[in-house]
């Protein structure tokens, strides 16, 4: 036990033994024994537990601002240094605006852009989309995970107990029809429920919808997808009936480029073949990289269909179209495969594209103030002046929010403060 006890405040020991079979078991066992306040949190494994007589105290627990408690026992109680003290959507009346087409593209990295592969343009149409509108330089995923982005699109904050204006409920309010269609299962993770979708007058389809049109064997709500073409037959079937004498909000959430990439009978428009799920893996990462990139392709000639389907309604002039990634993906870059595990520039930018030209973003922007963006753009109320404090850092974390591994402060500037509550050390990262 004693033994147990210095290597776990030694740094060194604790590095080289912590994938030790027989060092874990000891350790974990003697942790859970003197977890007295039953949080998870003990005396034998790192970090231990700050308080072991109360259970809101421990390693990455929320600290919650201004209480005189330090919930996570590091660095003293948090204090906010400013307090926003109203919801901007709260004093916004809801009235009528543009067509608003939100775009959500599953796994879609910023560096997207102007991509070629094989000497073809991956995304031709969304980079017309840009060159005739405005991207976002600096737009980010706080989590790297789809529930957690989607949820803090529409409800505009990462934790459940903050209560904000829901982007559903303002545009319900401002007398917007809404249509959600989605290639993904949006009841994975509550999402659906959360975020209102399914609320009253909503037209809803998703992968659950349609489950003779999956593209895989599986029904798990997490791996339940439909293609393009059934998601782009569902829009086409939505424009062709609605009333386009009213304001329309169509959500659409394309799954091509998620993992792996491919999917029995996608078109390969920039590769031969897709590299085979069984055949992912580091040294076969150029063939992997192509069978992501061919999959944004499909993605981006989805949203080209679903723009000739607005222009054949005569309604293009007067939509609002936003187009944005929900997380990141790395393809091998740092050698890993999958979101979700590190908090740098090239894991969390995402694309963030309008199709305004002129608009005036030198903040860095975040998930839960695309619905303020999305709003006020669409009634002609977009104040440049909100989005021009260059110095204005976004949250992320990894993990989750109550107890997450890693948390950072990013802005504009490219340098990032992150705090590894693992090692309990803080880092400046690109």
């Amino acid at each position: 036990m004693a033994l147990v006890w210095q290597i776990n405040k030694n740094p060194q020991l604790r590095y080289g033994l912590k994938n030790q079979a027989a060092y874990d078991i000891i350790s974990y066992t003697l942790d859970n024994l003197s977890d007295f306040d039953g949080d998870g949190y003990g005396l034998f494994r790192f970090p231990m537990d700050p308080d072991n007589r109360n259970p809101h105290v421990y390693p990455g627990a929320l600290d919650i601002p201004n209480n005189s408690i330090d919930e996570d026992g590091f660095g003293g109680d948090f204090t906010w240094p400013h307090v926003e003290h109203h919801d901007p959507l709260a004093d916004l009346q809801p009235i009528p605006g543009s067509h608003i087409l939100l775009v959500i593209l599953e796994s879609a990295r910023g560096d997207l852009i102007g991509r070629f592969w094989n000497g073809k343009e991956v995304p031709p149409v969304i980079t017309k989309t840009v060159a005739d509108g405005t991207s976002a330089a600096h737009a980010y995923s706080h989590t790297g995970y789809t529930v957690t982005s989607l949820k803090a699109i529409f409800n505009r904050t990462l934790s459940q107990s903050i209560d904000r204006v829901q982007l559903t409920d303002f545009l319900d309010r401002s007398g917007y029809l809404l249509s959600f269609i989605s290639g993904q299962d949006e009841s994975f993770g509550d999402v659906a429920q959360v975020t209102r979708m399914k609320g009253d007058g909503h037209y809803f389809f998703d992968a659950r919808s349609a489950l003779e049109d999956r593209v895989f064997p599986s029904k798990n709500s997490g791996s339940l997808t439909l293609s393009e073409a059934r998601v782009l037959k569902e829009l086409l079937k939505r424009v062709n009936t609605t009333d386009w004498s009213r304001p329309n909000f169509f959500y659409v959430n394309i799954q091509a480029a998620h993992f792996p990439y491919s999917y029995p009978g996608m078109p390969n428009l920039i590769i031969e073949q897709p590299l085979p799920r069984n055949h992912i893996r580091y040294e076969n990462r150029k063939a992997l990289q192509g069978t992501y990139w061919n999959a944004i392709a499909v993605a981006n000639q989805t949203v080209g269909m679903m723009i000739d389907a607005l222009r054949k309604q005569k309604v293009l002039n007067h939509r609002l179209v936003v187009i944005v990634g929900d997380h990141v993906e790395s393809l091998f870059d740092d050698g890993f495969l999958g979101h979700g595990h590190a908090l740098n520039e090239a894991h969390t930018r995402i694309p963030l594209i309008i199709n305004r030209p002129g608009l005036q973003l030198d903040q860095a922007a975040g998930q839960i103030d695309l619905a303020e963006l999305i709003i006020t753009l669409a009634t002609d109320r977009f104040d440049a002046r909100r989005w021009s404090d260059s110095q204005r850092p976004q949250f992320q974390f990894v993990g989750s929010l109550d107890r997450p591994q890693q948390i950072c402060h990013g802005g504009t500037g490219g340098v990032r403060t992150l705090l590894d509550l693992r090692t309990r050390k803080v880092f400046s990262v690109i």
